[in-house]
């Protein structure tokens, strides 16, 4: 049956709607245009705030690398002037100012969030995530999978690493391979010489030597 042919009293009517009032902001309704310019506004806003904290961001970076430069500075000079002759105490004097340098250059980094690691002594277990070997030394020194060496080291920022360590894996060396004794060879049976039978006689040479008789046999 179609619904054309239902009754009338089933059929919902005007009757059965409420008017409910259209939301209103600031007294009058919010017109299409209206509400795509404030959706615009916001998502500008929020550009903005980003293009900002990008150039912050920038900002700190740049007078990280000057003071760096800086830095790089003192210590060429101190390297130069460790390579003059010196007595021994002025070589002492000079490691610790190239070591001051070396401390205040880290300190840099930390402030800006950057952070030098040094992987060697650790076990590969602890560096999986942030070494890369590029090597392999296997010597009975090692108990287990450690660094060796440190070609170079990982960088991190904020703690995340942004540049992986370049290292040497130092590994147990193999156990020897115990060589193989060597198989036995059965010796060859030799076969015990035939002894003659006394029953048979020789039989005469059909030649002898001119000068020899046959020896006599017996009857």
């Amino acid at each position: 049956m179609s619904s054309s042919d239902e009754p009338d009293a089933v059929r919902p009517g005007w009757e059965h709607f409420a008017e409910r009032p259209v939301p209103e902001v600031h007294g009058a309704t919010t017109a299409p245009e209206a509400e795509l310019a404030g959706v615009l506004q916001r998502r500008h806003e929020e550009l903005a705030a980003a293009r900002g904290a990008s150039a912050s961001a920038a900002t700190r970076v740049h007078a990280t690398l000057f003071e760096l430069a800086m830095l790089i500075g003192t210590l060429e000079q101190q390297v130069n002037r460790a390579g003059e002759p010196r007595e021994a105490a002025d070589a002492e004097l000079r490691h610790r100012e190239l070591k001051n340098v070396k401390d205040r250059m880290l300190d840099v980094l930390r402030g800006a969030g950057v952070e030098v690691r040094d992987p060697k002594g650790l076990t590969a277990d602890e560096v999986l995530d942030w070494a890369d070997p590029v090597h392999w030394l296997q010597s009975p020194e090692f108990d287990a999978e450690v660094v060796a060496e440190t070609n170079e080291y990982a960088v991190f920022h904020d703690g995340a690493v942004v540049r992986f360590a370049q290292v040497v894996m130092g590994a147990p060396a193999p156990a020897p391979v115990p060589a193989l004794a060597p198989a036995h060879k059965p010796e060859p049976e030799t076969e015990a010489p035939l002894e003659p039978d006394p029953q048979v006689k020789p039989e005469p040479d059909a030649e002898m030597p001119p000068g020899q008789t046959p020896a006599p046999t017996d009857t």
